[in-house]
């Protein structure tokens, strides 16, 4: 017995493809659905373009903590954008710019958090 996963029709069937809808069995996600271990390891693209661009923001601020000599201080108020808002009322072009990296890496954040929550 097979359960279509376009119409959820059930029929006893050795073809590989739904009699009532025509949808093949082949490419449908059942099998992953089925088991639940290989369904765990998969991450998503997203998710997983998401923490390696995380990881390479937070890298570029500690290499720039190590060869700048910036203390960590300097450096998380440069991450968190606080130095970018105090920037805007003296130079708005390279405040906005500070302010857009920032935001950057928030939004990178907020990704990596959205993906990796389980659809329940």
């Amino acid at each position: 017995m097979r359960a279509c996963p376009s119409c959820s029709v059930i029929s006893e069937t050795e073809k590989d493809f739904c009699p009532e809808c025509g949808t093949s069995y082949k490419r449908s996600s059942a099998t992953a659905a089925a088991n639940p271990v290989t369904a765990e390891k998969k991450g998503s693209p997203v998710q997983v373009l998401a923490v390696v661009g995380l990881a390479a923001y937070l890298l570029s601020y500690l290499v720039a903590l190590s060869d700048e000599f910036w203390g960590l201080g300097d450096s998380l108020k440069w991450l968190s954008g606080y130095e970018a808002i105090t920037m805007l009322g003296d130079d708005f072009t390279w405040g906005m710019h500070y302010l857009l990296q920032a935001l950057m890496g928030y939004v990178m954040l907020a990704v990596v958090i959205v993906s990796s929550k389980k659809s329940s």
